[in-house]
């Protein structure tokens, strides 16, 4: 799938997942607008209720004043509370449940220790968050399941790319990184970056780029 003309809305990172006989039906009639203002002007027009309405920042189906967590819990959901602990597993002091943190999350975290310290780790199944160093967010690697390859129409990585110097983002709003990518033997994707990535956040995708084209990407373990 080849990258929008106009970097700044390119959607090829929410869109990778799509195979090639979606991708060539599919129709964006917004391609050709530079500025979201055109996109505004022309909804003022059509007398439409949202043609004003502030930018989403977070979930958009949910009210900035509830939050997600409050949603969660609203459908019957519940966590408990659980310890914070360190990169070598010692107990630091009690979190409210791991929903209410985010990896590389530094404030609101309810507990202080003289220095910034941030959310480096959430383990749902062991009910921990693991918090560290600014440092401790940094890594070289990330692996991913769950992959997507639409010129091979699943999880198996094309043998072009093989060694191949591609680009990165593990979100949207990142820049592009210099990395490879392999597959390892149970079949999730090990891309390697020359330059460490922050916050490399486990659910989110990565997506990868050869050329202007997205070619794949997986769930980030």
């Amino acid at each position: 799938m080849k990258c929008a003309e106009n970097i700044r809305k390119d959607q090829s990172y929410m869109l990778y997942r799509l195979p090639a006989e979606v991708i060539e039906r599919l129709m964006l009639p917004l391609e050709g607008m530079e500025d979201k203002e055109e996109v505004r002007e022309i909804a003022r027009q059509k007398l439409m209720f949202n043609a004003d309405s502030k930018d989403s920042q977070e979930i958009c189906f949910i009210d900035d004043e509830v939050g997600y967590a409050a949603y969660i819990f609203d459908k019957g959901y519940s966590v408990k509370p659980g310890n914070f602990i360190n990169k070598d597993g010692e107990v630091l002091g009690e979190h409210k449940g791991v929903i209410h943190y985010t990896i590389g999350q530094r404030k609101g975290l309810g507990i202080t220790f003289g220095k910034p310290v941030y959310v480096t780790a959430l383990d749902a199944v062991n009910n921990t968050v693991t918090l560290g160093d600014h440092e401790d967010l940094f890594s070289h690697e990330v692996i991913c399941s769950g992959c997507f390859f639409p010129t091979t129409g699943g999880s198996a990585m094309p043998e072009f790319l093989a060694g191949k110097q591609l680009k990165g983002k593990i979100r949207y709003a990142a820049k592009p990184a210099e990395c490879v990518i392999e597959q390892l033997p149970d079949g999730r994707i090990k891309a390697t970056f020359e330059e460490k990535q922050r916050a490399a956040t486990p659910g989110q995708s990565v997506v990868f780029y050869y050329g202007d084209c997205a070619v794949g990407g997986g769930y980030i373990d």
